[in-house]
This record gives C-alpha cells, structure tokens and sequence, in this order.
C-alpha cells in the first residue's frame, strides 16, 4: 500500500519545466556538449550559427537548453535570453590557452549581468 501511494503522490506532482543558457567562445565545444547530454555522438559537429535549441525530458523536468552561438559578433544575444533562464552552462576550452583572456572577458560579462545574479553558473 505505501509503493502505490508513494507512486499515486509521484504521479500528482507538476511537470517542472526548467530552461538553461548554454555559452562560452566560438569552437569551445558548446554544442558537442548539447550532443553528449543527448547521448549522441559528439563528433562531426559544426559552427553554430545564431542558437540551437534543444528539448530533454528528465524525470518529473523538461529541460529546455539554448545553445547559443560564440562568435564575437553574435554574444551580444546572449543577454536576450538570461532572464528566461534558471542557469547557466558556461563551457571553457581549456585547451585553448590563447583565448584563456577573452573566456575570462566573456564570463564576467556574464556575471555581471543583473539578470544572472543568483542563478546558479556552471563552469
């Protein structure tokens, strides 16, 4: 009697519908991250042109991931999308010591937006 109404009490709560920003430079590995979450290959990936969006269900969640393109000329959209956003992934190639300056410069702009603050940021 306690596995059907732990399973009835289950079955009564909501659908919590959670969306997260996805960002970081241009080649950072962004989308293949997207991919791997999925549970698809990783490989064979291409340049994201404006944003991608993506739809997971987890559980009692739907998760909406907006995977937003890194190109210097476009990463004045992200801001457009932090106030729909419950969080942040914020995806660092740490291979790429010679852009290591400009991630530092794009994550504090991010950081600094008040739209961020309180939110939870995944490096």
């Amino acid at each position: 009697m306690a596995n059907c109404c732990s399973w009835l009490k289950r079955w009564q709560e909501p659908v919590r519908k959670v969306t997260l920003i996805m960002v970081g430079l241009d080649n950072a590995g962004k989308t293949a991250t997207v991919r791997g979450i999925q549970g698809e290959s990783p490989e064979d990936v291409a340049p994201t042109v404006g944003f991608s969006k993506i739809d997971l269900k987890q559980g009692r969640f739907e998760v909406t991931i907006f995977d937003l393109g890194g190109g210097k000329r476009i990463r004045n959209i992200w801001r457009n999308y932090y106030a729909e956003s419950y969080g942040v992934i914020f995806v660092v190639d740490s291979s790429d010591i010679e852009r290591m300056e400009e991630t530092k410069q794009a994550m504090i702009e991010v950081l600094n937006s008040p739209k961020i603050s309180g939110k939870p940021v995944l490096v």
